[in-house]
């Protein structure tokens, strides 16, 4: 037994400095003699070593130390510094035993390589000592406290002879290590030395397991020392598998000098299991973070779409849309249209005003109801009327315009707007909006003027007739005529002018003023040929005779008063006896007493007189009917020449008046109808027709020839 221990347990000698690891066990005595008792909570790391698992963690896997040079310290004698060759990137795997507390150390064979091999001496390499301790220096406190017994480095247990033995080596060498340490590092503190020395690694221990079994000797081969160093061998491998899993999880420094502690639980903490709420969380998550990308895209692209439609919808794309008013072309004012750029959703607006004060129409108006017209039609329009004292005179749409009628020329203002509503039709995109029409005309309603014949005979009538008048008013004329003024007809205004039998030829001027506005008319009147008769003595005149002036007064004042209403516009005039007509004295016809022959061919001579009426040999009894409708002003008897008098008022200043009547059938104040009978008449009766004061002939208006009477 003595033999095969000294044979198995050989001291390892470098340089003359006895180095021994030491496995901290609190049942060995001689252990605890040699080895020096760290502080409580931190174990003693060499030096060397620490510096070497510092190099190993700075340097990525598989890349090659770069040789360092030894630094030799002051104190230490010459044959320790003896240059140690480097170590290579990558130590091969060796075994180390991990015994049980109390059981006696088995010291590993030598591998079997043909022969013994000399002892290496090592020279601390004093660069890499002092790195170990500035790492050991840096470790975090909870990985030192947390490293467990197993972790650090397997001694061989000495024999108590060896442990005897060894005593003085073993102060020598600590003598020697501490002067080593002391020249290495002079600024480091004793207690920090002390505190460093226990602090292992996974890597410590290993280099200082192999570095024990390549510095030994070999030995001869032996099976079982065989045997037994493959099961060590086996052993340690799987406790340095277990420490560099336990290393590689729990106690890898954090980043930045992060608490390892604080680290591994963040980690676990990442890497446990997923629960199932996790997982939906993440599902869902997920799910929405896609389907926010897929929004996103389906945004822009419809943006663009949105963008492209937008562009497109121009102003090409407006309504083109007309207006006329009585004739003229009228440029709007303003407008506001919306086109489709997406359905009915969104839609471009176009608007502009265009004029900020009404447009001014050129020509006037001289229509009473000018017509408006907007093209195309189908649109919804309002159109406001307003005169110059900016009332409302008409208000609603261009269809009920149409028969609206102007009632007084002047300026006007007008406001027309055109809508475009929404179609109620489903899908109907049609351009919406509105668009408008400010202007200002001026109207000037010219009503015709125009006579019954532009020549006219003495002793007839000729009728002035003008158009309708905006303010409702009648006309006014002017000229040499006597006349009664304008009267209300059917279709406008009417002003009749009766032509004295003796009324110069030549051309009368006529003026006549409606609505503003004045034209000058020129009627010509031409002469007529009347009868003359001579006489020897005034007996041979034809009685009664009523002239021009012998009518009485208060028939005279009659004839300054008419009715308004024309009693032949429906039927005109016609001939007021029954039986044929007789003509004793026609109108116009003079009557001389004592002419010369020479007067005579001359027709020229004093003392004659002209009837202005028409004397008439009638049957007595025989009947006297209404020429014409119209309204009994007198109907009496005058006495003298007149006899029963009758005055019948037919309108615009024209009356029938009839003399010597036999009885009269009718009262004042009656209206008779054309054709109605009135009196009986005498064996002479006289009857005369005037217009206003002027007596004309009514030969010619009972027989149709006067035009002004002939055609309402």
């Amino acid at each position: 037994m003595t033999e095969e221990k000294e044979r198995t347990t050989t001291p390892q000698v470098h340089g003359g400095k006895h180095r021994r690891r030491r496995k901290k066990n609190n049942h060995t005595p001689q252990q605890a003699a040699v080895q020096k008792t760290p502080e409580p909570d931190k174990p003693e790391v060499p030096a060397a070593l620490g510096a070497t698992a510092q190099e190993k963690q700075s340097k990525p896997f598989g890349e090659q130390p770069e040789p360092k040079e030894a630094t030799v310290p002051e104190n230490q004698p010459p044959q320790a510094v003896e240059a140690e060759p480097a170590e290579p990137a990558q130590q091969p795997e060796t075994a180390e035993s991990a015994q049980p507390a109390g059981e006696p150390e088995k010291t590993p064979a030598a591998p079997a390589t043909g022969g013994p091999e000399p002892a290496r001496e090592e020279t601390p390499n004093v660069e890499e000592a002092t790195m170990a301790e500035s790492a050991v220096e840096t470790m975090p406190a909870a990985q030192t406290e947390e490293t467990p017994a197993a972790e650090t480095a397997v001694a061989i247990t000495p024999s108590e002879e060896e442990t005897a033995a060894a005593e003085p080596e073993a102060a020598q060498e600590r003598t020697e290590e501490k002067e080593a340490e002391e020249t290495v590092s002079p600024t480091q503190s004793p207690e920090k030395t002390a505190e460093n020395k226990p602090e292992t690694s996974e890597q410590t221990s290993d280099e200082a397991a192999a570095q024990e079994i390549t510095d030994r000797p070999e030995e001869p081969e032996d099976p079982e020392e065989e045997k037994r160093l493959s099961d060590m061998t086996r052993t340690v491998q799987l406790s340095v598998e277990q420490i560099m899993a336990c290393v590689s999880d729990e106690e890898t420094p954090a980043p930045n000098g992060e608490d390892a502690e604080a680290t591994g639980e963040e980690s676990t903490e990442e890497d446990g299991p997923a629960t199932l709420t996790d997982q939906v969380r993440n599902g869902l998550s997920g799910m929405a973070k896609w389907m926010l990308l897929v929004l996103f895209f389906v945004l822009v692209i419809a943006g663009f779409g949105v963008a492209w439609l937008y562009r497109s919808a121009t102003p090409d794309m407006l309504p083109q849309i007309t207006v006329t008013f009585a004739g003229q072309t009228v440029e709007p004012t303003a407008y506001k249209w919306k086109v489709p750029v997406v359905g009915n959703l969104f839609k471009r607006t176009y608007a502009d005003t265009l004029s900020s004060t009404p447009v001014t129409l050129a020509e006037a108006v001289e229509q009473v109801s000018p017509d408006v017209t907007v093209s195309p039609s189908g649109y919804r329009t309002e159109l406001t009327v307003t005169d110059s004292n900016e009332e409302t005179i008409f208000e609603g749409d261009v269809d009920a315009f149409s028969a609206f009628q102007f009632t007084a020329n002047g300026t006007y203002n007008a406001q027309l707007v055109v809508h475009s509503d929404v179609s109620s039709v489903p899908g109907d995109t049609s351009v919406t909006g509105s668009e408008t029409w400010k202007f200002t005309f001026t109207v000037g309603v010219r009503s015709s003027v125009r006579l019954s014949g532009t020549t006219v005979n003495q002793g007839s009538a000729v009728a002035v007739r003008v158009g309708e008048t905006l303010d409702g008013q009648p006309p006014q004329i002017k000229t040499e005529l006597q006349n009664t003024g304008f009267f209300a007809a059917s279709s406008g205004w009417v002003c009749y002018l009766p032509i004295p039998w003796n009324q110069s030829a030549g051309t009368q001027t006529i003026e006549v003023t409606a609505g503003g506005y004045t034209e000058t008319l020129e009627l010509k009147i031409r002469a007529t040929e009347w009868e003359y008769k001579d006489y020897y003595s005034n007996s041979q005149r034809v009685s009664p005779y009523i002239g021009e002036n012998d009518i009485p007064a208060e028939l005279q004042k009659l004839l300054q008063t008419s009715e308004t209403t024309i009693g032949w516009s429906d039927g005109s005039f016609v001939q007021p006896f029954l039986n044929t007509l007789d003509v004793k004295l026609a109108f116009g016809t003079t009557e001389y007493v004592g002419r010369s022959y020479s007067e005579r061919q001359s027709n020229n001579g004093a003392g004659g007189r002209t009837v202005t009426n028409l004397v008439l040999n009638t049957k007595a009894g025989e009947l006297l009917i209404a020429p014409a409708s119209g309204k009994v002003l007198l109907a009496k008897d005058l006495g003298g020449d007149f006899g029963y008098t009758l005055v019948i008022d037919h309108g615009a200043g024209v009356k029938s008046i009839f003399y010597n009547l036999q009885a009269l059938n009718v009262k004042a104040g009656a209206s008779v109808k054309q054709g109605q009978t009135l009196a009986t008449c005498n064996s002479t009766t006289v009857a005369e027709m005037r217009i206003g004061t002027v007596p004309i002939d009514p030969l010619q208006v009972w027989r149709g020839q006067c035009d002004a009477l002939k055609n309402y």
